[in-house]
Parts: structure tokens; C-alpha cells; sequence
């Protein structure tokens, strides 16, 4: 006797971003210039890198993207003080 088989919804997801492509959001501004996103459909998550591709949001590129903000922030304060 034969089961029927039911995919999973996120192996559905992932195939509408494998064709179709992945359709991300920005989920956290690092700087004016740098980003962090994530994909509406798989929650793939991506960042800018210095020559504006996006890549992969490893714990290390996190990391450096929190200290960076971190120092984004401190500057800002200092020129409107």
C-alpha cells in the first residue's frame, strides 16, 4: 500500500526561489552603505559586502557587521553633539 506524498511547504518555498530567484528585504542597516537582508521566501540571509555584492551572512560577517554599526552610531552621536 502506497502512502501519499505531501511536500513540505518549505521545500516549496525554496524551489520558487531556486527558479524564479530570491526576493529579499532589508532587515537590519548596518551603515548608510551596508545592509543586511533576508529572503521573504526561503529566510536566506544575505549582506553587502566593500564592492556592493551580496553575500552569504556568516556568524563572522555578523560580527563585524554589529561592530561596525556599533561605530556608525558612536560617530553619528559625536557630530551632533
Amino acid at each position: 500500500m502506497k502512502t501519499p506524498h505531501t511536500k513540505s511547504v518549505g521545500t516549496q518555498k525554496k524551489w520558487v526561489c531556486m527558479f524564479i530567484g530570491h526576493r529579499y528585504q532589508p532587515i537590519r542597516k548596518i551603515t548608510n552603505h551596508f545592509n543586511e537582508y533576508e529572503c521573504r521566501c526561503c529566510g536566506k540571509q544575505v549582506a553587502d559586502d566593500p564592492r556592493g555584492k551580496l553575500i552569504v551572512l556568516t556568524p563572522q560577517i555578523k560580527e563585524i557587521n554589529e561592530t561596525l554599526q556599533y561605530m556608525f552610531l558612536k560617530k553619528r552621536e559625536l557630530e551632533l553633539s
